[in-house]
């Protein structure tokens, strides 16, 4: 992976937007960490890169490390925002099941998600909210882009304030997803044509329907100077609609993550 993709893996991590905030943090730091190629893959790719810190926050919009949500309506406890994600680019000469087939291109997710809030609101301390997400998913390399399909599911989160002093505060987030997605996104990552099959991996098409499920622990360390954060994630692949293809190689798989950052600006708006 070239120093370009390994820069936007982490700008996807860890930024925002400059814009007129309510809140704007900029710094500098390093990121670790251990990603599979794709899920159901049987290897993974390691990171230590330097990396930009950048957090956002305002009325319409919050950007921060690892999300994007961006307030579009409310009503009560019945908020409609925006989410995103992203899937990292695979060489197919990296990655043994997928030897002599194309690459894999980043994969950007976008599209609104309704949520319902148990408990708190979306910038509250402490949150609790069951939601329905559905993102549009786009491939590209940077010199095109692919109509990649849709993604979509039930969710739930949680985020509270564990411990806070003067100078510092730690939180932790808790989300858990149900995911589906439509023939189009599945086969993209796990489709073999008749083209690319061989002995030991015959040809693969797939259906829209139920794609795994995952559940991800998060920690925040956050000082007035530095940030400290890392993050632990469980993919469960048994029983999706994907899991017959002669590309994945196991039913499970485990990312995770850690970065520090000194935050040498920070504005408060009003």
């Amino acid at each position: 992976m070239n120093k370009m993709r390994w820069l936007l893996l982490l700008f996807t991590l860890f930024s925002g937007a400059v814009l007129s905030a309510s809140k704007l943090e900029i710094g500098g730091g390093v990121f670790a960490a251990d990603i599979p190629h794709y899920l159901g893959s049987d290897q993974s790719e390691q990171y230590i890169l330097p990396v930009p810190y950048i957090r956002y926050q305002s009325d319409e919009l919050d950007l921060d490390r690892n999300n994007l949500t961006g307030y579009l309506w409310q009503h009560d406890k019945l908020h409609l925002d925006i989410s995103a994600g992203v899937s990292l680019a695979v060489d197919s000469k990296d990655n043994q099941a997928r030897e002599g087939m194309e690459d894999l291109d980043w994969v950007f997710e976008l599209g609104p998600s309704l949520n319902y809030y148990l408990l708190g609101s979306p910038k509250a301390e402490e949150q609790l909210y069951v939601g329905l997400f559905t993102r549009k998913a786009m491939a590209t390399d940077f010199s095109s882009l692919t109509n990649a399909g849709w993604r979509y599911g039930p969710s739930v989160y949680f985020e509270t304030l564990l411990l806070t002093g003067d100078n510092y505060e730690i939180t932790t987030t808790i989300r858990a997803n149900v995911n589906f997605a439509d023939s189009r996104y599945l086969n993209y990552f796990y489709g073999i044509s008749a083209l690319n099959s061989r002995i030991n991996r015959s040809e693969f098409t797939v259906g829209s329907g139920y794609s795994g499920t995952d559940l991800s622990l998060g920690v925040n360390f956050d000082t007035k100077k530095y940030w400290l954060g890392g993050f632990v994630k469980y993919h469960h692949l048994a029983d999706s609609k994907q899991q017959r293809s002669p590309l994945i190689k196991q039913d499970s798989n485990v990312s995770v993550g850690f970065g520090v950052a000194w935050k040498f600006y920070t504005q408060q708006g009003k």
